[in-house]
């Protein structure tokens, strides 16, 4: 990659086509009154947010996840039956006491659902316990449950992994009360691989010690379980190990053997059909690769070779097979009867995902051949689904993906050969659920630039990433004296990465008249190992300094207006804004969403997951509470000269919401326009219709207030009061 590049990403032939044929000219306008067909009813109450494709191997059911803000956020289990034939699986229902099939272990849950024959298991919301339905011809048997006296004890199951021979769940279970029924604090927090026998319910240890478990999968036959595990303070995309252990006749574990994991991160361990490789993903390389050993079944030996080291990179690249394990059960890649590969990973010089076929080499030795397949998508929920009939001569691949111009769906489609697979193109995938009712016309789509611009590391020139979106609105276009206003957003994690799929909610901005800003600072994923730790040590320095630095690049080409630039960002996103705002004169204004205002408040009060999460990214401590407090937007309150306005759920147990209380105080008493919105019942991200439209258009009319520009909110939402905001304000057009 060369440096300060910039690519426009190649939009679809039809998108193409229609930019190119004859239209009204758009209209001069200044912000404030480009009118937009992307509404925020329409991004929250007319869409859901899928998930969690899977197809049952005896037929080919395809199961998906849909989480519903019209019903109050909870997520519901859904099939399409061989005959088309689409329903849901999850009895009806909006109250809190309704089924709602969501895991809080490691409280971001994931891997909430495992479906076996004509049996689903799966973790409900309300009690964490584990239930099971059975799905037949005419539908789904009301949810029994299997683990009594699971919610007694605050226990929690995810990452479920089926044992044919022994008919029971190896899961991750997170226990939070002691014996007497109190909660257990979070460094008391008791995680361990357990079984729970489906019949009697039972639930018994098979492996306990570390602080923490994930991708637990027994063999096919039952003889081994690998898993991978790590200990504090390391988080999963730092250092874990993977070990595997045989199983006894009565299910206990035997002694384990460590496969892989010295100092590096390791992921997703599966078993080929016939239980001769394990496969995994490893960063060692310097990047998330994946790597494949033999097992006793395939070198004829009694045991297994320790640390990995018959273990043979797949395809070694440049590129990432790997992502961080926030989530509980995310996979990139699934392995073929034939021992091929079916995989999803991020090349860095290439926007979004590529979907790829790595098909095993016909003499020994020889190369494996990877063949791109062109699905015309950018963004996948993880690796496809598949599955394999006739011997191999049918294979059905079902994912939930999404482009740059297209939204978020659950498409499958069925090749007659792997090598058709391989050359299948976009138009050889169905359709089965759109995540959004609503389509947002052509002339209204922003298609972002892929862009590598100038910063510094450690004092040093480098480049960092992002993807500039341009305001696009076929009816509206600025004055020709005027820049537009541009909004920075500071993604989450801080591990995450720019969002590389049609976001409504980011076209509601830029359909507004917004140019916007998706930074992947230093930290990103999808970069390789070395830039992933550039934040190391480094959270409020590199990420802020590579936010400002995407600002100002882009006010250099002359594309952004620098007297009206904003930035937003969530959770650790939400950090770095208001670390942005104290430490940088770059912004003008900007909006915290459950956001962090003091690390040092997070590494002494957040859920077990987290809590030695700020040992790597600022220090241990009490040896680093000198930085904690230097890099604090909290203690340097003072330090802000712009306005900000914050949005937090009142039972958020990641960022309490005593942190955006304190900050939101501390901007009020320093006189600058300011405001608060706490809602109720929302956790750690906004799950409600209600509140995601209230915060989607909060932020808008914020800035219109403390900009200059026209905004209002609807009026089924609630008012949103501003402190300290000027009672008279500079027209439009002095700020423009």
């Amino acid at each position: 990659m060369g440096n300060r590049e910039s690519k426009q990403v190649k939009q679809p032939a039809a998108v193409a086509a229609a930019a190119a044929e004859p239209s009204n000219a758009p209209r001069p306008a200044p912000l404030g009154e480009w009118e937009s067909p992307v509404s925020s009813a329409s991004i929250a109450e007319k869409a859901v947010k899928l998930g969690g494709a899977s197809l049952r191997s005896t037929d080919g059911s395809l199961f998906w996840l849909e989480l519903r803000p019209s019903e109050g956020g909870r997520q519901v289990l859904v099939m399409r039956s061989p005959d088309g034939s689409i329903r849901d699986v999850t009895p009806p229902g909006s109250t809190p006491d309704a089924f709602n099939v969501r895991t809080t272990v490691y409280e971001y849950g994931g891997g909430e659902y495992c479906v076996v024959g004509e049996t689903v298991y799966f973790t409900n919301f309300k009690d964490q316990a584990l239930y099971a339905q059975d799905i037949g011809s005419t539908g789904a048997s009301p949810p029994r449950i299997v683990t009594h006296g699971s919610a007694d004890r605050g226990e929690r199951f995810a990452d479920a992994s089926w044992d044919e021979g022994r008919q029971r769940l190896v899961v991750v279970s997170e226990v939070h009360k002691d014996d007497s029924g109190g909660e257990l604090t979070p460094d008391k927090v008791l995680n361990r691989l357990m079984a729970v026998d489906v019949s009697s319910g039972d639930v018994s240890v098979l492996v306990s010690g570390a602080s923490f478990y994930a991708y637990p999968s027994v063999s096919p036959g039952g003889k081994w379980l690998a898993w991978v595990q790590w200990d504090f303070p390391n988080m999963p995309w730092d250092h874990t190990t993977l070990f595997v252990a045989p199983l006894a006749d009565d299910g206990t574990v035997g002694r384990p053997t460590k496969i892989a994991g010295e100092g590096s991160s390791v992921q997703q361990p599966v078993w080929s059909s016939d239980s001769s490789y394990l496969y995994f993903v490893d960063d060692k390389s310097g990047w998330w690769n994946l790597y494949r050993c033999r097992t006793p079944v395939a070198t004829g030996t009694a045991g297994w070779t320790s640390a990995g080291a018959d273990a043979e990179p797949v395809s070694p690249m440049e590129a990432e097979w790997g992502f961080p394990a926030w989530n509980l059960d995310r996979r990139s890649y699934q392995i073929l009867d034939d021992g091929s590969v079916l995989a999803v990973f991020t090349d860095p010089r290439v926007a979004g995902q590529t979907l790829a076929l790595l098909q095993p080499p016909t003499d020994s030795g020889g190369a494996w051949r990877l063949s791109r397949i062109n699905a015309g998508m950018t963004s996948y929920g993880g690796a496809p689904a598949v599955r394999q009939a006739g011997g191999g001569a049918s294979v059905t691949v079902a994912a939930v993906a999404a482009s740059f111009t297209r939204g978020s769906a659950v498409v499958q489609l069925t090749a007659t050969s792997l090598d058709a697979l391989a050359a299948a193109t976009e138009a050889d995938w169905v359709v089965v659920k759109s995540a959004s009712a609503m389509q947002i016309p052509e002339g209204y789509i922003s298609v972002p630039e892929q862009v590598e611009f100038p910063t510094t590391f450690n004092g040093e020139p480098t480049t960092a990433h992002m993807l500039y979106y341009p305001p696009t609105n076929k009816d509206f276009t600025y004055p020709s004296d005027t820049l537009p206003p541009l909004l920075v957003k500071s993604h989450g994690g801080p591990t995450a990465s720019a969002y590389t799929a049609l976001s409504p909610s980011l076209q509601y901005w830029t359909s507004r008249g917004f140019a916007l800003a998706d930074v992947d600072y230093g930290g990103s994923t999808g970069y390789g190992t070395a830039y992933r730790n550039r934040l190391n040590g480094n959270w409020g320095e590199v990420d802020v300094q590579d936010c400002a630095a995407a600002a100002e690049w882009l006010v250099a080409s002359g594309r952004v207006d620098p007297r009206r630039i904003c930035i937003s960002g969530g959770s650790a996103g939400g950090y770095t804004t208001l670390a942005c705002l104290a430490f940088r004169k770059t912004f003008s204004a900007g909006a915290s969403l459950y956001g962090v205002a003091d690390p040092k408040m997070l590494a002494e009060d957040t859920h077990k997951f987290e809590s030695r999460y700020m040992d790597k990214m600022i220090g241990p401590l009490p040896d680093a509470a000198s930085v904690y407090e230097a890099r604090s937007p909290l203690k340097h309150a003072d330090q802000f000269s712009s306005p900000v306005i914050f949005f937090q759920g009142d039972q958020d147990k990641v960022v309490p919401p005593e942190q955006a209380v304190s900050m939101y105080n501390a901007i009020k008493a320093a006189g600058l326009p300011t405001a608060l919105v706490m809602f109720p019942g929302e956790q750690h991200g906004f799950r409600q219709a209600k509140s995601i439209r209230t915060a989607l258009e909060g932020e808008f009319f914020f800035y219109g207030k403390v900009l200059g520009f026209k905004a209002a909110m609807s009026e089924d939402l609630p008012k949103i009061e501003i402190d300290n905001l000027p009672t008279s304000q500079p027209p439009p057009s002095q700020q423009q």
